[in-house]
């Protein structure tokens, strides 16, 4: 169970903009690069090169996310989107400074921490939800 659970925390994370399915919003992959690049815009100071740069990248690898979705097993999917995200990390190290790859790292694991904090709270609450019935 508990590796269904982090098996779907990373994913949602990897996938990077599954964060708005939980609120009931469906983003395409479109949106959830423009939402990626904007994000980058802001905190990174990306120059006009890099912006082009980065918000291909990103709409690239949303794409390739949203193909993963179609996998069959968690497991499958987890592997399959810790390495297209790893793919993805290699490519954006290159376009970024070293001081903006290692912000966009310790953002996204800021994000992970949440993510993981989100998802036990839900399963405590999902428990005595159990308990109460």
């Amino acid at each position: 169970m508990r590796r269904i659970i982090f098996s779907g925390i990373l994913l949602m994370f990897l996938a990077q903009g599954t964060f708005a399915q939980n609120f009931g919003m469906q983003l395409t992959p479109e949106e959830r690069a423009q939402m990626q690049t904007e994000w980058m815009k802001e905190n990174l100071q990306l120059n006009d090169s890099q912006l082009v740069k980065v918000d291909t990248l990103n709409l690239e690898y949303a794409r390739k996310m949203e193909k993963i979705k179609e996998i069959n097993g968690n497991l499958s999917k987890l592997k399959a989107a810790k390495k297209t995200s790893e793919e993805k990390d290699k490519k954006l190290k290159k376009l970024l400074n070293e001081e903006q790859f290692k912000f966009y790292l310790d953002k996204r694991k800021e994000m992970q921490k949440k993510a993981k904090e989100m998802a036990n709270e839900r399963k405590k609450q999902v428990g005595v939800e159990q308990l109460n019935k």
